[in-house]
């Protein structure tokens, strides 16, 4: 009888044991992705812009790219990338802006050209963001709107709860909770959700913060301003469900629009796309 319960508790261990080193692995990979660097800059497209970089409290460096409109009353939007991508990924798409607008790219922390020894998929990311709200404080640029792609939109509702330059926002395929993201990044059933929790765990012993309290969802509801929540359907990396939280618990804001389409990709872009982002801009910036 001892043998089959010592028999049973090993199989246990070993089953711990490759959950706890399943999910450090992944903890890992998460914070520390392979880094997309592109090769495309403003000049590709014969836009005029200025290399910055910029230092946020954290002491980390951030570098972008400023693209002038050559209207010196001209609004400015800050764009930001997606994960694990960087500013020039969004370039192309984004582009178009210039003719109305100043553009203001950058690359979050450990992403592209920006330093940092990690990412932290959201959280600290929002400082990289108000060190280039600061950076355009100096060039008496007092007022901006956001436009975020995936853990950029999160990026940019979580900044916008504690910036008030931020005027407008369009959070486009945001995740609306982080712990929510963990849970859904091992996408084994039944096992996903230990998985989840265990990295929630990591991130808590190494980054000292839990994952549970990054919620644009939250920052979000408590905003005033002008937000577009745009999403699709058929979204495979960040699911459909999480713009479903957002339209439960915002459907009744007044400053809240929603854009959902039923069957684009993840940053596919629908026929519409710059018509209904600049008429964003162009009403509430």
């Amino acid at each position: 009888m001892w043998f089959y319960f010592k028999n049973i508790f090993f199989k246990i261990g070993i089953l711990l044991l490759c959950l706890v080193g399943i999910s450090l692995w992944g903890f890992y990979w998460a914070v520390r992705p392979l880094k997309i660097i592109s090769t495309l800059t403003p000049k590709n497209f014969g836009l005029p812009y200025q290399n910055i970089e910029l230092q946020t409290t954290d002491n980390v460096t951030i570098r972008g790219w400023f693209v002038s409109n050559a209207n010196p009353k001209a609004k400015t939007i800050i764009l930001l990338h997606g994960y694990p991508a960087d500013k020039g990924n969004i370039l192309p798409s984004r582009k178009f802006l210039h003719k109305k607008y100043n553009l203001l790219f950058i690359d979050f922390r450990y992403l592209g050209e920006s330093g940092g020894s990690y990412s932290t998929i959201g959280k600290n990311e929002v400082l990289d963001v108000l060190s280039a709200i600061q950076y355009l404080h100096k060039r008496g640029l007092n007022e901006v709107g956001i436009w975020g792609f995936s853990v950029g939109g999160a990026v940019a509702l979580m900044t916008a709860e504690v910036a008030p330059e931020v005027k407008a926002v369009v959070a486009e395929a945001s995740y609306a909770t982080l712990d929510k993201m963990s849970d859904d990044y091992f996408r084994i059933p039944i096992l996903k959700y230990p998985l989840g929790k265990l990295i929630r765990l990591w991130g808590w012993i190494f980054l000292g913060y839990d994952s549970k309290k990054v919620s644009p969802l939250v920052s979000a509801s408590l905003l005033k301003i002008p937000i577009l929540i745009m999403h699709s359907k058929k979204d495979r990396v960040i699911s459909f469900e999480h713009a479903e939280l957002f339209k439960t618990k915002l459907g009744n804001k007044s400053n809240v629009q929603f854009l959902f389409f039923e069957d684009l990709q993840h940053g596919q872009a629908p026929n519409n796309y710059e018509e209904v982002i600049e008429n964003f801009f162009d009403k509430n910036l």
